[in-house]
């Protein structure tokens, strides 16, 4: 085989095969597992975002939880850790989560639209969104929760495509 060639049975190429540099679609059932996931946004240059990131915010909790928390996306200390939810509203999250006995490590699974940062902590544009929508949609494809949680009207844009905001959905 020659070089430049990468075999199809082999899953050694698996990650390089999948787009990292433009917004060709990311097939559903690309990844395997949420750690090959992982491995593949660490080196995403899909969007702008990537070039002002500290980490990439994948996720936290547990994969096999039957919920699924989703979030508009990293802030400066997700973004200085590495985790999603880790600020003030993560912490509110924390505490909301206890008051009905759910551990955010035992019961729920949290992700984000955007895997990066935006600039000034501005809301993720349509484009950057569209990058990570395979990320996120092959997250909750592997999670295969029971309940998805869409925390604010980014995350319900992101996911339902509606354009109304969060207060008109909800009633």
């Amino acid at each position: 085989m020659a070089d430049d060639q990468f075999s199809l049975f082999s899953t050694d190429d698996a990650i390089a095969v999948s787009p990292s540099t433009d917004y060709e679609a990311i097939a559903p059932g690309t990844y395997d597992s949420l750690e090959s996931l992982a491995v593949h946004c660490h080196a995403c240059q899909r969007c702008g975002l990537a070039a002002g990131r500290t980490h990439v915010v994948v996720s936290r909790g547990n994969a096999t939880a039957p919920i699924l928390i989703i979030g508009e996306g990293p802030g400066q200390q997700e973004d200085e850790q590495g985790l999603p939810f880790v600020g003030k509203s993560g912490q509110l999250l924390d505490k909301i989560l206890a008051s009905v006995r759910l551990d955010t490590e035992r019961d729920v699974y949290i992700c984000n639209i955007v895997k990066c940062r935006p600039p000034d902590n501005r809301v993720p544009t349509a484009d950057e969104m569209a990058a990570c929508q395979g990320y996120l949609l092959e997250q909750i494809r592997l999670v295969d929760p029971k309940i998805i949680l869409l925390t604010g009207a980014t995350a319900v844009k992101g996911i339902l495509g509606l354009k109304e905001g969060i207060t008109k959905i909800r009633g």
